[in-house]
């Protein structure tokens, strides 16, 4: 709790907070993974991808980022492939939408910042609310959307 904190610093460290955070090896995930260990955190990571993980392994070590990493569970990933390919089959040209450059055009133009968030523009949100400076902040919807919601 910020209010338990005895120095600016504190406020502002995740030092002695431990993490998980689900597909670390790519994408939003893996921008999580590297702010929060930046800001002092031990991280555990998974990914279904053994290569790509211990691929990102290996950087993090190398930047001396406490990360530690597993891969799925095979039976877990099977369960997740087959739920997978039911929401393709029900909604496959809803997600081709999602590919459509033309969609992403029109959308950026609805966007104040004109362009889609980053990986990294996401983890430093979630780094933030997860340090003491940010004790007293609940029951709060924060959108990191580049101003779209206003927009709409």
């Amino acid at each position: 709790m910020a209010a338990d904190c005895e120095s600016r610093e504190e406020m502002w460290s995740l030092a002695g907070a431990t993490a998980l955070v689900t597909g670390g090896s790519k994408g939003i995930g893996h921008a999580i993974v590297e702010e929060l260990a930046r800001f002092g955190a031990r991280v555990h990571t998974c990914s279904r991808n053994a290569a790509e993980l211990e691929e990102c392994r290996r950087r993090w070590e190398e930047k001396n980022l406490q990360v530690t990493v597993s891969v799925c569970d095979v039976s877990i990933r099977a369960d997740r492939e087959k739920l997978m390919e039911t929401v393709r089959q029900t909604f496959d040209s809803k997600l081709d939408i999602l590919i459509d450059t033309e969609f992403m055009k029109q959308e950026h133009l609805k966007t104040p910042l004109g362009r889609s968030g980053k990986p990294v523009e996401i983890a430093t949100a979630v780094s933030f609310l997860c340090m003491p400076a940010a004790s007293f902040i609940t029951g709060q919807v924060i959108c990191i959307d580049g101003g779209r919601t206003i927009s709409s």
